[in-house]
């Protein structure tokens, strides 16, 4: 919740602050190959959607039907994230200033899928570490 804050928190803003780390990349990311191909705005939007999908998919891990596949959760992390993009780009609309674009939502998209994807990955990688049951064994798996 307190992540979702903060989105909807930096949506409202008019102009967002200049980071010094985030201004170089930035810089960086618009001197690259790839700059012609996609705007820095959407590598924003992948990453920032990628920590929220990361927390909804590890949040859903916890709560929950016990029958939740791995499968299942990833959908429904990535619906929800979906979903949240589209509030926050007709959110962005009445901000003076922002913009609102069906593309944002497309990179909001793929950050969450990604982010439910590196939970997934982290989350199999650690449970030995972590005397957990394998999925499908009682818990929520995500």
């Amino acid at each position: 919740m307190f992540y979702a804050g903060l989105i909807f928190y930096f949506s409202a803003q008019t102009t967002l602050p200049k980071v010094g780390l985030l201004s170089m990349l930035k810089r960086a990311f618009e001197a690259s190959l790839f700059s012609g191909w996609i705007g820095f705005d959407k590598l924003e939007h992948f990453t920032e959607y990628a920590g929220f999908g990361f927390l909804i998919a590890r949040a859903l891990r916890f709560v929950g039907p016990t029958s939740m596949s791995t499968l299942r959760g990833w959908g429904v992390t990535v619906a929800l994230g979906a979903a949240f993009g589209v509030s926050d780009e007709i959110h962005q609309y009445f901000v003076p200033g922002r913009d609102s674009s069906i593309f944002d939502v497309a990179a909001d998209t793929l950050g969450t899928a990604f982010g439910a994807m590196v939970w997934v990955v982290f989350a199999r990688l650690t449970r030995p570490l972590m005397g957990r049951s394998a999925p499908g064994s009682g818990r929520a798996a995500i």
